[in-house]
C-alpha cells in the first residue's frame, strides 16, 4: 500500500508550523471557509509533483510573515518510508530532498502518485484548450520519464524558435538559420502528440466506463485529441506532414513572431452526446464529465503502476447532488488508496455510508486544534 504517514508545514499558506500524522485509509480535514483546509492537502500535491494545483507561482505559497516555505513529508510504499521535503525562500531556488539526497524538481512524481479534484477542475471541460493541455502535459509527464524530458526539450526549442522569428525579418535570412530548429520542433513535438494520442484513448475507456456508471448509460461522452498539425498515426508521416505545415506557415509566423503550429497549440475535445461540451453541455453535465476524467485518472495511475495514488478531494461533496455524492463514495470505497476529503460542513452521514475508521481534523487559522479518530461501525 501506498500512503502519507505524516506531513510537517512551516510558513506554508497561512500554517506557521503543523506537524500532523494521518489515517493511512480517510482522513476527513473540517473547519469554516479559508481557514487552511485546502493548504493541507495543496502541501500534499506539491511534495509529489513540486507545484502546487493552484497556482504555478511558487513565492504565492509563502506564508507573508515567513519569507520562505518548507514541507516535509513520509511517504510509505510497499512497507519502506520515503522522506520527501520542499523548501523555498523569496528569490531563491525551489530545493527538493528524497531520503535526505538532493533531488531534481519533477524527479520522483511518477513514484509517489498524487491525485487532485476540486471544484475549480471543472475547468477542464468549460475553459480553453491550455488548461487542457495543462491537464494532459501533467498526466503524461506522470505517466512517462520520456514525455517528461520531450516536453522539456520542445519547450526549449520553442524558445529558441520563437526567438529567431522576432529577431530575423529578411525571408532568405531566416531559412537558414531556422531549418535546423525546424528539424528539432518536428522531432520533439511529434513524440509529444504520439504519447498524448496513446493516453487520450486511454483516458477515454475509463472516462466512458464512469460516465456511464454516473448517467446509468443514459448518456455518452468522448475524447478527441485535436492536433494543429497533419493528424495521422504513422509517426515518420506525422512528421513529414509538421514539417510541411511549418513552411507553410512561414510567411505568417515572420508577421506574427511566434510558432503557429505544434502541440503548445493543440486542444482535447470533450464531446458529450455528440456535441462539444465546452459549448453544449449543462453544469450538471460538465461536473459529471469532470468527475469521470478524475476517477479515469485514478484508474489509470494505479493500472500503469500497480500503485493505488493518493487522492485529494478538495470540497467537492458541496458541487455535487446525491446521486454523484453516492457515485464518488462509491468509488471512494472500491478504491484501495488513502483519500483525504475537505468539507466546510459535517459530513458524517455521508461518510457512514462508506463503512471504514477514518480521522477527523478540525482545522481553524492555519492550525489543527483537533484531531478524532472515528468508526462508521
Amino acid at each position: 500500500m501506498f500512503y502519507l504517514e505524516g506531513l510537517q508545514v512551516d510558513g506554508f499558506r497561512n500554517y506557521q508550523s503543523q506537524k500532523v500524522r494521518f489515517n493511512p485509509h480517510l482522513n476527513i480535514l473540517v473547519g469554516a471557509n479559508a481557514q487552511g483546509k485546502t493548504n493541507i492537502l495543496e502541501s500534499i500535491f506539491y511534495l509529489s509533483v513540486n507545484r502546487s494545483f493552484r497556482t504555478n507561482r511558487d513565492q504565492d505559497l509563502i506564508n507573508w510573515e515567513s519569507g520562505y516555505f518548507f514541507i516535509k513529508g513520509n511517504f510509505v510504499r510497499d512497507d519502506f518510508k520515503n522522506t520527501v521535503t520542499a523548501g523555498y525562500k523569496k528569490q531563491g531556488p525551489l530545493k527538493i530532498n528524497v531520503n535526505n539526497s538532493p533531488a531534481k524538481k519533477y524527479g520522483h512524481m511518477q513514484y509517489y502518485p498524487v491525485v487532485a479534484f476540486s471544484p475549480d477542475d471543472l475547468q477542464i471541460i468549460k475553459e480553453g484548450p491550455s488548461i487542457r493541455r495543462r491537464f494532459i502535459n501533467l498526466e503524461a509527464s506522470r505517466l512517462s520519464t520520456n514525455y517528461l524530458q520531450n516536453l522539456k526539450d520542445y519547450q526549449r526549442i520553442l524558445r529558441q524558435r520563437n526567438k529567431i522569428l522576432k529577431e530575423n525579418h529578411v525571408r532568405a535570412k531566416l531559412e537558414r538559420i531556422i531549418e535546423p530548429w525546424d528539424r528539432a520542433l518536428v522531432i520533439k513535438g511529434a513524440a509529444l502528440i504520439e504519447e498524448r494520442k496513446k493516453i487520450i484513448r486511454s483516458l477515454e475507456e475509463k472516462v466512458q466506463f464512469f460516465f456511464g456508471k454516473m448517467t446509468s448509460s443514459m448518456e455518452n461522452i468522448s475524447l478527441q485529441y485535436k492536433s494543429s498539425v497533419k493528424d495521422v498515426d504513422i509517426l515518420e508521416l506525422m512528421q513529414e506532414g509538421f514539417m510541411d505545415d511549418l513552411k507553410t506557415k512561414r510567411d505568417q509566423e515572420m508577421r506574427m513572431g511566434s510558432t503557429l503550429l505544434g502541440p503548445h497549440r493543440d486542444d482535447i475535445k470533450i464531446f458529450i452526446n455528440g456535441y462539444d461540451s465546452r459549448s453544449y453541455s449543462s453544469q450538471g453535465q460538465k461536473r459529471t464529465a469532470a468527475l469521470a476524467l478524475k476517477m479515469a485518472e485514478i484508474s489509470l495511475f494505479y493500472d500503469r503502476n500497480r500503485v493505488h495514488p493518493i487522492i485529494l478531494l478538495d470540497d467537492v461533496f458541496s458541487e455535487f447532488d446525491e446521486s454523484r455524492k453516492l457515485n464518488l463514495l462509491d468509488f471512494i470505497r472500491n478504491n484501495g488508496g488513502q483519500c483525504f476529503i475537505t468539507s466546510a460542513v459535517n459530513q458524517d452521514p455521508l461518510l457512514h455510508k462508506l463503512n471504514r475508521p477514518y480521522k477527523m481534523f478540525t482545522i481553524s487559522h492555519g492550525s489543527v486544534i483537533n484531531e478524532e479518530s472515528r468508526t462508521t461501525n
